[in-house]
């Protein structure tokens, strides 16, 4: 029977691979969004295309733009996908393995000694269907796949928690870009203001109506404004920086915040209640579980290894007689392998106890993370608070000596001087308030309100 076994080969290998070449989970650039970004962060394909289209972006449209302009996440979803890919090879070690073989043997028709005989032909060809079934090899195949589901677990809280990290970087650089924007107004009308001052008290200086104190005073409080302006300056300039390396923005794309801040309303013990519900104490729990089955694996190495092999024999050529197929049970048992077998189980309980002190030290990290989160947010309301108080003081003091300037009751430089401070405070407010907007979404982000998971049902607020 004439055939060709090796192109059939060559097509089987062909499909395989083609089978094999699946498109990324996770596309880097463009606006839709798959959905396993949706799931870890709530965005829609909508949500992008509407930030793309934003006049000025809010955290969420920048947040949005980052989701889709950053490799972080499209990495992570590329770790779930091999971690699938690594529970679907635990499967398959439970199925059997099957094998179409094609064996040419060509030998020589010289003989050292002895005449040529009929019956040794010179070539011989083979072709047999093999299937190998293992019954039992040790625990290999029971801790693979649960090795490979707690895998697909962690993989998967990764993913959130870089959901988590990427919009704690944008929330950091979006309040940091409107704080000195707003920061390097206020310093400008400052600085107008001291230049006025200056050139008022010079002018008293002559007149002798001001010291040289005074003077020296004001120049030396217009140099530290004008620092103050150059070091807000290559703040912004940094900021803004990584606002567009995050999100893919032009660096001058105008801004606006839109969030109100508000007290929380549960308590620290009832934020710190939230701690296990954290993608990074969730991880940690599931290494424990990959570390488990890898233990697990190593107690089986003393177990027997069972398997049941078969062929048929499709074509065989030659005059002696062949069965037309055969099958055999191989059991082996491991006796003694030179201590490697004891080796491995307290490697892999080491490891195991490795992954149990990592779980404790990520819980108590979250712990103080949640704590610090809403111990710096309640004080960034009541500085916040504090500050507004102090701006609407001064904006009353303001118009107080405005009202007797134009009654010849005071000077113009004591209404300049009045603005100056209401600038000084104005710059701290501002400071303040943005601080307590990313201390909100940091709490938030802490106790796994934000980002919203689709699955839970949530929306971004």
């Amino acid at each position: 029977m004439k055939r060709n076994i090796f192109g059939f080969f060559l097509l089987l290998g062909g499909l395989v691979l083609w089978g094999g070449c699946a498109e990324a989970p996770v596309k880097v650039g463009d606006n839709h969004v798959e959905q396993s970004l949706q799931d870890v962060t709530g965005l829609t394909t909508d949500d992008v295309e509407k930030a793309v289209q934003a006049t000025s972006m809010n955290l969420w449209d920048v947040y949005a733009l980052a989701v889709k302009h950053t490799e972080t996440l499209a990495s992570s979803a590329e770790n779930v996908e091999q971690a699938k890919a690594q529970n679907n090879q635990a499967l398959g070690a439970w199925l059997p393995q099957v094998y179409l073989s094609d064996v040419v043997q060509q030998q020589s028709d010289q003989y050292i000694t002895g005449t040529y005989n009929p019956l040794f032909a010179p070539s011989t060809n083979t072709l047999a269907l093999s299937v190998t079934e293992t019954l039992l090899s040790g625990l290999n195949q029971v801790a693979a796949l649960q090795g490979a589901g707690a895998n697909i677990d962690y993989q998967n809280y990764n993913l959130r928690n870089a959901s988590r990290t990427l919009l704690l970087n944008v929330a950091n650089a979006f309040y940091n870009v409107l704080a000195l924007e707003e920061a390097e107004t206020a310093y400008e009308k400052s600085r107008d203001l001291n230049e006025q001052i200056l050139v008022v008290e010079k002018q008293w200086q002559t007149m002798g109506r001001a010291q040289t104190e005074d003077v020296a005073s004001t120049e030396a409080q217009l140099a530290q404004v004008l620092g103050d302006m150059e070091n807000n300056k290559y703040q912004l300039a940094q900021a803004r920086e990584t606002l567009s390396t995050l999100a893919n923005i032009a660096a001058d794309q105008p801004l606006v915040s839109e969030e109100t801040y508000a007290t929380p309303t549960y308590t620290e013990q009832g934020a710190e209640a939230k701690v296990d519900e954290r993608p990074d104490v969730q991880a940690a729990q599931s290494n424990v579980d990959i570390a488990d089955a890898q233990l697990l694996q190593a107690h089986g190495e003393h177990l027997p290894t069972i398997a049941v092999e078969g062929t048929y024999y499709l074509q065989k050529d030659g005059d002696s007689s062949t069965a037309e197929w055969n099958a055999e049970l191989v059991a082996s048992l491991p006796v003694f392998e030179g201590g490697q077998i004891v080796a491995q189980e307290d490697s892999d309980a080491s490891k195991k106890r490795q992954a149990e002190m990592n779980l404790s030290l990520a819980r108590r990290t979250a712990f103080d993370d949640i704590r610090e989160a809403y111990k710096n947010l309640v004080a960034s309301i009541g500085e916040t608070d504090a500050y507004q108080k102090a701006v609407d003081s001064y904006q009353a003091d303001y118009q107080d000596v405005l009202h007797d300037y134009k009654l010849n009751l005071t000077t113009n430089l004591q209404l300049l001087q009045t603005m100056t401070s209401l600038e000084t405070i104005q710059i701290s407010y501002i400071k303040a308030k943005y601080q307590t907007l990313y201390d909100q979404i940091w709490l938030q982000v802490a106790t796994g309100e934000l980002p919203k998971m689709s699955s839970y049902g949530g929306e971004k607020k």
